[in-house]
């Protein structure tokens, strides 16, 4: 949160010591869809190879659910260097989290797994502002930056042999992004516009490393330095795990770390503010 408070304040020097007749500020908030990226493979992968493995007569419950759906915030510096063009400053807070699990009869197994990706954007774009009318502007917008972003991994196995859960707690990493969308507004007065816009992202993770710690078969247990990996199980399907080296084995093949994809959506409602 730390480098949300620095745009802040950088958003409010900005402010102060640009003319005030040309600068405004857009709040917004709403809901965003992340692709997931190798996590997601390995929901269905996990899932897959459970559903081709698993006994005739005997019961599961799949609930492998993939990480997607989340929300997020911003704020936006504008400077209008002409009338329908102007470059901004943002920032914000977007998060999504997923509890996936995986249940069956063989030794009461029951794994579940709940990964919370999150990220702050700092981006410059360009905007466009096109009248349509007396109260409404159509507005584009595109632009560039980096996505600091940071990963909370808990997991749980229930079993009769092994039971294990624990929390790994990989460093923040900060990837490259893009965004653009289009949106339109409606002025309620000479200094306050509704607006609503949708817009697409790009941002890929890869990378996540850091400390875990956890309970096994009642014995706690912690480590350093581990990573997220993704392959092919038996090259059919693909599988991830979080180990302190890359897995290697007979059934491991094109191991990879794996990538956390914030690309996706997101649609958003808020006002702009001129100053």
């Amino acid at each position: 949160m730390k480098q949300l408070w620095m745009c802040f304040f950088l958003s409010v020097v900005l402010t102060i010591a640009l003319p005030a007749e040309k600068v405004s500020l857009r709040l917004n908030f709403g809901g965003t869809y992340l692709l997931g990226g190798d996590y997601n493979k390995g929901m269905q992968g996990f899932s897959d190879y459970e559903r081709d493995i698993i006994g005739s007569s005997e019961t599961f419950m799949d609930n492998m659910k993939k990480l997607g759906p989340g929300f997020q915030a911003g704020f936006e510096l504008l400077y209008h260097f002409s009338p329908g063009f102007a470059v901004g400053l943002e920032t914000g807070y977007l998060n999504a989290s997923v509890e996936s699990s995986f249940q069956r009869e063989w030794r009461n197994y029951k794994i579940t797994l709940s990964p919370t990706l999150s990220a702050i954007p700092v981006l410059i774009d360009l905007n466009y502002f096109l009248p349509m009318g007396k109260k409404w502007k159509l507005r584009t917008m595109a632009g560039a930056g980096v996505y600091i972003s940071h990963l909370d991994y808990l997991y749980d196995i229930q079993s009769t042999v092994n039971p294990y859960n624990g929390e790994w707690m990989p460093e923040g990493k900060t990837a490259i992004g893009a965004k653009a969308g289009v949106g339109i507004e409606y002025t309620l007065s000479k200094r306050l516009s509704l607006t609503v816009e949708v817009t697409g992202r790009y941002a890929e993770i890869t990378g996540f490393k850091g400390p875990w710690k956890g309970i096994y078969n009642g014995v706690e247990k912690s480590g350093t330095d581990s990573v997220l990996y993704i392959y092919d199980y038996d090259g059919q399907y693909p599988m991830i795990g979080i180990y302190g080296e890359p897995p290697a084995g007979p059934h491991h093949q094109n191991v990879k770390e794996a990538t956390f994809s914030l690309t996706g959506v997101a649609a958003v409602a808020g006002i702009r503010i001129n100053l």
